[in-house]
């Protein structure tokens, strides 16, 4: 479990070491980070560099008026002025929004939420409210989600409106569990699944979608067990025919795509759903996706992800190959070696593909992956993700299939091998393991060994026929 301190705190901390130490405030807010750290306690929510309250004014100066404004009926253009403001005030740093979250910021913007009907201010408080919250989502409450969920139901709620609220209901799930929790026991999938049709603008789909995949995260460190797969159980369960249906809808919108993918991904938990996005055509769709979008590197990597999620499940592992990957596969990794993730993701796919099925690698070696595997590790030698995995779609590939070593030792593989092993001793055990499948000479290292002694348990004098 993850120990956390509040601000004032640190603050506190800061403070005795000037007093009691004579330190400068810089050398006491340095020993105080060491003092924490040493302990275990997360910082990454503290600002550890110090602002006079002269920096804070227009903070304060913004929510005061606000705060006197909030009631007011009549004063739009004074309330978009002030929200403007503070919304910049607070995409300034985090200091500045812990600031405006300590007096009281978070209460007021959701009074003239609840309170004023004019669109224009209804929108400018949305935003400043995200603007408050990101990256401190600790301030949502019970009534911010109620209005969440409340104002989401509304069926004549504007556009942009909707907009905003997926935008701030996203990032107060981004490293909150509870956060999380309170928002999906609220039933916001009945809600989500209504903008995961056909007939929604794309930008409101593609809001719905961001939130799907901030209900599935395990982000927060505070936390040591959260419920990131049964949302994504839920939300995989009774969204996947809508996303798929509108991966075949959506063909020519790019960014609808991506993150039509990047949600299926997400959300590929059980193996069954593997199977469900199969049944629902979704092979054939990822295929055309990426013939269509080869010149886009993150929809390409993206797709190399969801089909390593899909080879999961060993039925989709063989059909993936038999509906004819291999050659789109192998040419989208060609034009891309360039990009070290996108080839990390491309080797990690096809050693997904690979493990524990030599059919698929026949398939891959008849293709000429073992050249390409070979290029990609000497181009991006100083790259450790890509080293490693290589070493998986290596290992992978000979592991059932020892004819095919020949043709990796031709060409250089142990010599990667052996140059990776030198630059990244942290995965020594991946690099080692492809050198030894493919017949090299390594030296193992046991992990452990008895000391010699006999083994005991509680029980004596056991007879196997008892």
């Amino acid at each position: 479990m993850v120990l956390e301190i509040t601000q004032d705190t640190f603050n506190s901390a800061v403070k005795e070491n000037v007093e009691i130490l004579g330190l400068t405030e810089e050398e006491a807010v340095e020993e105080a980070v060491k003092q924490f750290e040493s302990q275990g306690v997360d910082l990454s929510k503290i600002i550890k560099e110090s602002m006079s309250k002269a920096e804070f004014n227009e903070i304060s100066e913004s929510v005061r008026k606000l705060e006197e404004l909030q009631n007011s009926k009549k004063a739009s253009d004074a309330l978009n002025e002030t929200l403007t403001t503070l919304r910049l005030e607070c995409e300034k740093g985090l200091q500045h929004k812990v600031e405006a979250g300590k007096i009281g910021a978070y209460n007021i913007l959701l009074n003239i939420c609840e309170n004023n009907t004019d669109k224009s201010v209804e929108a400018n408080t949305l935003r400043t409210l995200t603007a408050l919250m990101t990256k401190q989502p600790d301030l949502l409450d019970d009534r911010g989600v109620a209005f969440i969920i409340n104002s989401l139901k509304d069926k004549q709620l504007d556009y942009e409106i909707v907009r905003l609220l997926f935008r701030w209901t996203k990032e107060c799930c981004v490293m909150h569990e509870k956060n999380r929790q309170l928002i999906y026991d609220a039933h916001i999938l009945d809600i989500l699944k209504e903008y995961l049709k056909e007939h929604v603008p794309t930008e409101l789909i593609r809001e719905a979608l961001s939130v799907c995949r901030a209900l599935v995260l395990d982000d927060d460190v505070r936390v040591e067990f959260g419920r990131a797969h049964e949302h994504a159980r839920v939300i995989a369960s009774e969204t996947l025919c809508s996303l798929m249906d509108l991966l075949s809808k959506f063909r020519g919108e790019e960014l609808l795509n991506f993150d039509i993918l990047l949600t299926l991904t997400s959300l590929m938990v059980r193996t069954e759903f593997c199977k469900k996005v199969e049944d629902a055509n979704g092979l054939e769709l990822i295929k055309s996706v990426m013939h269509t979008y080869s010149h886009n590197e993150k929809i390409v990597r993206q797709c190399f992800k969801l089909l390593k999620s899909l080879a999961g499940n060993d039925e989709c592992k063989v059909h993936i190959v038999q509906h004819g990957f291999v050659p789109v596969i192998i040419q989208s990794l060609t034009p891309t070696t360039y990009c070290a993730t996108t080839v990390t993701a491309g080797l990690s796919c096809v050693a997904a593909l690979t493990l524990r099925s030599p059919e698929n690698s026949k398939a891959l070696f008849d293709h000429g992956i073992t050249q390409v595997i070979i290029n990609i590790m000497k181009q991006h030698a100083d790259q450790k993700e890509v080293q490693k995995t290589g070493s998986w779609a290596i290992r992978n590939m000979v592991s059932r299939s020892k004819y095919q070593c020949k043709t990796f030792l031709d060409l250089g593989a142990e010599e990667v091998l052996q140059k990776a092993l030198k630059s990244f001793k942290n995965i020594e055990y991946d690099i080692k393991a492809a050198l030894r499948d493919l017949g090299c000479k390594v030296k193992l290292k046991e992990e452990w060994t008895g000391k010699g002694g006999a083994l005991t348990t509680g029980l004596t004098n056991l007879n196997v026929d008892d």
